[in-house]
């Protein structure tokens, strides 16, 4: 519960020191690695060495 006599600021509009620390990051254009299927998902034996091909 806020204190008698403060407003509350809305979610969308910068309130603190938010507004001061804006971060740069630049659009990850990489496409997201495809999750591993089946029995090697839930299984506890660990991964052998990658194929070469």
């Amino acid at each position: 519960m806020p204190k008698p006599g403060t407003r509350r600021p809305g979610p969308k509009q910068p309130h603190g020191t938010e507004s001061n620390h804006k971060q740069h990051f630049s659009k990850n254009e990489a496409p997201p690695v495809p999750e591993i299927q089946g029995a090697a998902k839930s299984g506890k034996k660990h991964a052998g060495p990658m194929k070469k091909s």
